[in-house]
């Protein structure tokens, strides 16, 4: 007998990519489906794609904002599937993704959660770089899924779960990050978690760095409400699996080795290692290298200089291999920028989050509905 599957696609405004992810969906052989649309606020491109599809699809608008969290439980209440699909509104199902859904049943059998591979249409500069973001998400949840069966976070741009299990949990909760919330709620009730890479979902990156600010803003205070919120089961979670939740932090953040060992590694440690190092280096190689000449601002920076070097060497090591294995593409150039740039931005907006939230501070200024 086949699992019953109810789609859900939130929509705030319009989407370019809701037409052909309908098309796809509609499209697609499994029968045992129904599919709902809600749009908050809609403009008439979006009331163009609801006459083309309203004889095969389920919407619902709303002319005000209602945010994601809150129509999403409320259209559950109102399907009957067995397997609850959520996806995102910027998202489609890749054409490699062949009896998507049917693949999906098969894969949830023996899960109560199921996470599909998530990459970036390369369509823009931003994009591409965007994309080694997904990677390390994407990696992460992999790893979590292998090493432990359940997940602490997850990307809800595409994932699905079985009705009994979004039940248990009480469905969304009204925060900023509701996707990462109700898997940290699913691991601590250990519920079976399956990350699927065979299974590809391609979404839709900001469209310029403001726009990209703004989002990560907004993950960055959400991700620091959800740390405050769930801080002592995380930390119990950081206790009983160390060798799970450390290296996910280092590959989710590239520039967090870096930043803690500049923090943290005594000035007096240093200049000595790389005073001996010189005088080394003078002696084997004749070099004029005489270290009474380094100021102890040029130690500092050589010092950063070769951590920096080794640390990304390391990293793209590492991300080279991973994108090979979970079918993403690599380019030496882009992920230097990643590395240099984008992850220390990215790790210095989650810092002033945290300081923001612990402080206390209100003015978050997101645009965000809970």
């Amino acid at each position: 007998m086949s699992l019953t599957f109810s789609i859900f696609i939130p929509v705030y405004r319009e989407s370019d990519l809701l037409k052909p992810l309908l098309e796809r969906l509609l499209d697609d052989p499994y029968k045992e489906k129904e599919i709902f649309v809600v749009i908050d606020e809609p403009t008439t491109k979006s009331l163009r794609t609801v006459r083309e599809f309203s004889d095969s699809v389920y919407f619902i608008w709303n002319g005000e904002r209602k945010g994601k969290a809150n129509v999403l439980n409320e259209l559950v209440t109102k399907s009957k599937g067995e397997v609850l699909l959520f996806l995102d509104a910027d998202t489609l199902i890749d054409e490699n993704s062949d009896g998507f859904l049917h693949r999906i049943a098969e894969e949830i059998g023996d899960a109560d959660i199921i996470e599909m591979k998530k990459k970036v249409i390369r369509d823009s500069f931003l994009a591409r770089i965007v994309s080694y973001d997904y990677l390390s998400f994407n990696f992460t949840n992999f790893f979590f899924s292998r090493k432990l069966g359940r997940c602490l976070g997850l990307n809800g741009a595409a994932f699905a779960i079985k009705r009994k299990a979004f039940e248990e949990l009480g469905g969304f909760r009204r925060v900023i990050v509701e996707d990462l919330d109700i898997a940290t709620r699913s691991f601590i009730k250990g519920l079976k978690y399956k990350f699927v890479k065979d299974i590809s979902i391609s979404t839709k990156a900001p469209s310029s760095w403001s726009k990209w600010f703004e989002q990560r803003k907004r993950w960055g205070i959400g991700s620091a409400l959800w740390l405050k919120d769930h801080f002592h089961n995380i930390m119990k979670i950081v206790k009983d699996h160390p060798g799970v939740l450390l290296p996910s932090l280092l590959f989710i953040f590239p520039s967090l080795p870096f930043f803690l060992f500049t923090l943290l590694m005594p000035d007096e440690l240093y200049i000595k290692a790389l005073y001996v190092s010189m005088l080394v280096l003078s002696t084997q190689a004749s070099l004029l290298l005489p270290p009474m000449a380094f100021t102890s601002t040029s130690l500092a920076f050589m010092r950063n200089l070769f951590v920096m070097i080794g640390s990304f060497g390391a990293y793209s090591t590492v991300f080279y291999v991973i994108a090979r294995k979970i079918g993403f593409i690599f380019n030496p150039v882009e992920f230097m920028i990643f590395y240099i740039v984008y992850s220390p931005v990215w790790l210095l907006i989650i810092i002033a989050s945290l300081i923001k939230v612990y402080m206390g501070l209100k003015n978050w200024d997101i645009d965000w509905k809970v």
